[in-house]
C-alpha cells in the first residue's frame, strides 16, 4: 500500500500479485499503456479467458455501483478477474464520497483485481491545477497501489538506448543516444519507434550522428529550438526555412509558437539563475523540474551567454503578442510566423 515508481511497479509485477486495487498514472503516456498491459496480463494469463474475465469501462459511462457489483462476479476457469477502468473522474467524488469509495473497495473479493488507468489526464505536474487529485492518489495508496509512471531520466534512457540496441544487433554510444534524445525528444513510444528506425538502417554497424540527421524525424521542440539556434547567429534565411518546413508538414501553428516560447523561456532561466551563480544541477532542483536539466541548458548556454537578458525578455514579449493573435486573428500562419521570426530576429 504505497505511491511506487516504474522501478517499484517493475519489481511488483515479478512476483505474484499480493495487492487487487490499483491505480495508474504519470506523465509518460507510453509507460502507462505498457505497464497497464502487463499489469493486465499478469492477472489473465489465458487471452482465451479474456471475454469471461476482462471487464473494461471507459470514462464514467458505467457507474461506480455497477462497477462495483461486477467486482463481486466469480472469474471463470482461473483465479482472478480483471475490471480495468480507464479515466473515471474519481475527483468529483469529494472527501465523503472518497472515504466510501476506499471503504467499498477494500470490501471487494481479492479474486477481483481493479485497475484505474489514467492515459487522457496528466494531473502530476500541475497539482495546483489539480487539487482534488491528490487525495484520490493518497485514497489509492492507503488501500492499494499507485504507480506514477512519469518521464525516464535522460540517463536511464540513454541506458534504454545503449542496452536495446545490442539486443537489436547493433551499437549506439552514449554521445549518440544523447544526441537522439535532443532530435526526437524525450517522448518514449516516440523515441522508440524513431530508435528502430535507425538499428534497421544501420544493419549491424555502429548507430552516427549522421545517421540520426538522415533517418529520425526530429520533433517539432527540436526543431523549434534549431529556429532558435538560427536566430541567435544571425542566419534568418535557414530560420525561415525550418519554419515553413513546419508548416508543410501541417505543424500547428499553436504547437510552433509554444515551442519557441519554451526555448526562449529556456534561455532566460538560465540566465536568470547564472545571474545567481547558480550551478546547472541547482538550476533544475531551483525550478522544481522532476529530472537533471543540465543537457538542456548546456545546449542554450553558448548564445544565452552572448545576449542581454532585456533582448529575451522582449523577445518573450514577442512570442506572447504572437500566441494570442494565433487564437483570436485569422491571419495566415505563415504570415503570422514569418512576422514573428523577423521580429525575433530584429532584437
Amino acid at each position: 500500500m504505497a505511491i511506487i515508481d516504474e522501478d517499484g511497479f517493475a519489481r511488483l509485477l515479478k512476483s505474484p500479485l499480493k495487492e487487487h486495487i490499483f491505480c495508474i498514472f504519470g506523465d509518460d503516456a507510453y509507460l502507462k499503456e505498457v505497464y497497464a498491459e502487463r499489469l493486465q496480463k499478469a492477472v489473465i494469463k489465458d487471452d482465451a479467458l479474456s471475454f469471461f474475465n476482462l471487464h473494461t469501462y471507459e470514462d464514467d459511462t458505467a457507474t461506480l455501483d455497477d462497477i462495483l457489483k461486477d467486482a463481486d462476479i466469480l472469474p471463470v476457469m482461473t483465479d482472478r478477474t480483471c475490471l480495468m477502468i480507464k479515466n473515471y473522474p474519481l475527483n468529483k467524488l469529494g472527501e465523503k464520497g472518497l472515504k466510501e469509495l476506499e471503504k467499498d473497495l477494500l470490501d471487494t473479493p481479492e479474486s477481483s483485481v481493479l485497475i484505474f488507468y489514467y492515459s487522457a489526464v496528466d494531473f502530476t505536474n500541475n497539482k495546483r491545477e489539480f487539487p482534488d487529485w491528490n487525495s484520490v492518489i493518497a485514497m489509492f495508496a492507503r488501500c492499494g497501489t499507485a504507480a506514477e509512471l512519469s518521464h525516464r531520466t535522460e540517463r536511464k534512457m540513454i541506458q534504454m538506448l545503449i542496452k536495446g540496441a545490442g539486443a537489436r544487433g547493433t551499437s549506439i554510444g552514449a554521445a549518440e543516444a544523447e544526441y537522439l534524445l535532443g532530435v526526437v525528444g524525450d517522448d518514449l513510444g516516440n523515441l522508440l519507434n524513431e530508435f528502430n528506425k535507425l538499428c534497421a538502417y544501420a544493419d549491424g554497424a555502429p548507430v552516427t550522428t549522421e545517421m540520426i540527421d538522415s533517418i529520425a524525424t526530429k520533433s517539432v521542440e527540436a526543431s523549434v529550438f534549431d529556429i532558435s539556434a538560427m536566430i541567435f547567429s544571425g542566419n534568418a534565411d535557414r530560420a525561415f526555412a525550418i519554419v515553413y518546413e513546419l508548416l508543410r508538414q501541417k505543424t500547428p501553428i499553436q504547437s510552433i509558437i509554444g515551442a519557441l516560447n519554451q526555448s526562449y523561456m529556456t534561455i532566460y532561466r538560465y540566465k536568470v539563475m547564472r545571474s545567481a551563480n547558480r550551478s546547472l544541477p541547482e538550476m533544475t532542483q531551483a525550478m522544481g523540474y522532476k529530472t537533471d536539466q543540465s543537457y538542456v541548458f548546456n545546449k542554450v548556454a553558448g548564445f544565452a551567454n552572448k545576449t542581454d537578458i532585456n533582448r529575451i525578455r522582449r523577445s518573450l514579449d514577442i512570442l506572447m503578442e504572437a500566441d494570442i493573435a494565433s487564437k483570436s486573428s485569422n491571419t495566415p500562419p505563415e504570415t503570422l510566423l514569418t512576422g514573428v521570426i523577423a521580429k525575433l530576429c530584429a532584437v
